[in-house]
């Protein structure tokens, strides 16, 4: 599929112009507040979004937007962009540098464009539908790894896992080398650079995964949810991300083993 470049071209002027916003207000003490789930928002969350979607207005005003912070506008059109102005806003908040903006383009509910951005470390991955996905500009491809046992893996939070969830990646976690938290969406471009191996995440919003489709598969990685199953706007939350296929199915077994097994 061919992805129009002045697509590409807004999008890294989205994460410049958010990048702004946040490094602005990052480590401030200021401006940290509450949603009404009790999950954590700041200022650079709130101005970075409307930037953001000021700018697609003006460019393509008949494209779609999902945001986490301002809601949904013609969400139903064929391109929709889906924007995460600070993915990991808990770490943001605290002063860790693991977090980062997620900007994405679906066509037809089918994620063609996404971008990971630490605009601090000035760090972007950048993956587009059929082309190798990139960081900083220079292609990146995930790593060989055809074990559990020798296995590195990230998730968000051990807080994200409940119920039969929870049981799923503790088995998980049990048979991985190290099974390691806290990098938010940082730990997906780590899988895409081939610096670690798998991904594993629960209560996921659409914001939280769709940029990471074409970076992990760019990188000749797969993704999908616990089932196996392609990730769409209908996914439950689910996230499996793994650098090598082999890896991948061995995960998807050890997550659907029956429990007394």
């Amino acid at each position: 599929m061919h992805v129009n470049e002045t697509y590409v071209d807004l999008a890294g002027r989205l994460a410049e112009a958010s990048g702004k916003i946040v490094r602005r207000h990052f480590r401030s003490l200021s401006g940290v507040g509450e949603k009404q789930d009790l999950t954590p928002v700041t200022i650079a969350d709130k101005e970075a979004e409307i930037v953001m979607r000021e700018m697609i207005q003006v460019e393509y005003p008949d494209h779609g937007i999902v945001g986490e912070e301002g809601g949904n506008t013609l969400q139903n059109n064929e391109f929709v962009w889906v924007l995460d102005p600070i993915d990991g806003t808990k770490n943001y908040a605290s002063g860790s540098y693991q977090f980062g903006t997620l900007i994405s383009l679906l066509k037809g509910g089918i994620c063609i464009l996404g971008i990971i951005d630490q605009p601090v470390l000035k760090e972007r991955w950048l993956g587009v539908r059929g082309q190798p996905t990139t960081f900083n500009g220079d292609p990146v491809q995930a790593r060989t790894c055809d074990e559990l046992t020798h296995a590195w893996m990230y998730s968000s939070s051990p807080d994200m896992f409940r119920l039969d969830d929870k049981k799923k990646f503790a088995r998980l976690a049990s048979r991985v080398k190290y099974s390691l938290f806290g990098t938010d969406c940082i730990g997906y471009g780590l899988v895409a650079s081939g610096f670690t191996d798998i991904i594993c995440e629960a209560q996921m919003r659409l914001w939280d995964y769709t940029a990471h489709i074409p970076i992990i598969e760019g990188a000749g990685g797969v993704i999908s949810d616990w089932m196996g199953n392609p990730l769409t706007l209908n996914s439950r939350g689910t996230v499996l991300a793994c650098g090598d296929v082999r890896m991948h199915e061995a995960a998807l077994e050890a997550l659907s083993e029956p429990e007394n097994s």
